[in-house]
């Protein structure tokens, strides 16, 4: 099982030799089994690459996110549907009906907000508990009163101490969001490509120009993870640095108690995508969700 996330800050050549991945920076090779690598970050602008790399990671599943000149993801690329039964999947999500949906829907948001709970209290901040319960309770079908929206601008005005805009490039933690975000996200879309659901065939978000929307549904219940983790690195601190980029591109491989057994958040996700692909088929009456109250962060196995 692919484990590995690759950043990449300097500038460099990066080609394939044999069933490697070649990073040659002129002064030595490193050489990287693509066998391990779930995912690459391009951070620097003059970085060169094969187009018989991208076919090769493409037939590896493997996704490249490219960076900016501000060092923020803007670009991602991945396989394009290269599940042997893509047909057979796409043709579970299509013929499931609105209510099968929004009955899903509405756990989905369910736990995103018992989450964002979580994240309240692990950082003393729960004053609002009770707000948000109450939000939970009052969830229905579809979240059609959109409870997720209220919850949302409570959670984020009691993180900041605050009010606070998720589009607000003044504000430090709104850099750390949308990097973490996106290395969750691309690592969700590669997923969803491998176990041939189709990412266009959202849930809940059915934007045309989005090629993600069953990605953003899924990660839901997983952004507080980052939000967590985020605030923790960049509490106090005034720039948003190399230091914090790398340490939120490892978030994939902290560690989570889920399904009993402790594992990496990368394997968490997989297991939650295989077991979304499995409900949607019949094989599963139901999907376990991520629950913060399980994360370990970066501690060792016991």
């Amino acid at each position: 099982m692919a484990f590995r996330v690759v950043l990449i800050e300097s500038e460099c050549v990066v080609h394939q030799k044999l069933n490697n991945l070649l990073i040659d920076k002129g002064e030595g090779d490193i050489w990287i089994p693509l066998d391990d690598i779930s995912m690459i970050v391009l951070d620097n602008l003059k970085i060169e690459v094969t187009v018989r790399l991208m076919s090769t990671l493409a037939e590896h599943n493997i996704g490249v996110i490219v960076c900016n000149m501000e060092h923020l993801p803007i670009g991602f690329y991945s396989s394009y549907d290269n599940h042997s039964r893509i047909s057979k999947c796409i043709g579970f999500q299509i013929e499931k009906d609105q209510q099968f949906y929004d009955s899903f829907w509405k756990e989905v948001i369910f736990y995103k907000i018992k989450n964002q709970r979580q994240v309240l209290k692990e950082l003393k901040k729960d004053d609002v508990d009770d707000k948000l319960n109450e939000l939970m309770e009052k969830l229905t079908d579809g979240d059609k009163t959109n409870r997720e929206a209220h919850a949302a601008k409570i959670y984020f005005n009691t993180l900041m101490d605050t009010t606070f805009s998720r589009g607000n490039e003044d504000i430090l933690l709104n850099s750390g969001l949308d990097y973490g975000y996106t290395i969750v996200r691309s690592y969700f879309a590669r997923l969803c490509v491998g176990y041939g659901l189709n990412s266009q065939l959202g849930i809940h978000h059915k934007n045309e120009f989005n090629r993600f929307n069953l990605v953003d549904d899924l990660m839901e219940p997983v952004r507080p993870f980052v939000d967590l983790y985020a605030y923790r690195i960049l509490e106090n601190e005034k720039y948003f640095k190399v230091d914090h980029r790398r340490k939120l591109v490892n978030i994939l491989n902290h560690k989570v108690r889920y399904m009993d057994k402790n594992m990496f958040l990368g394997n968490m996700i997989e297991e939650y995508i295989v077991q979304y692909a499995a409900f949607l088929s019949g094989k599963r009456e139901y999907v376990v969700f991520p629950e913060i109250c399980n994360y370990l962060g970066e501690e060792d196995d016991n």
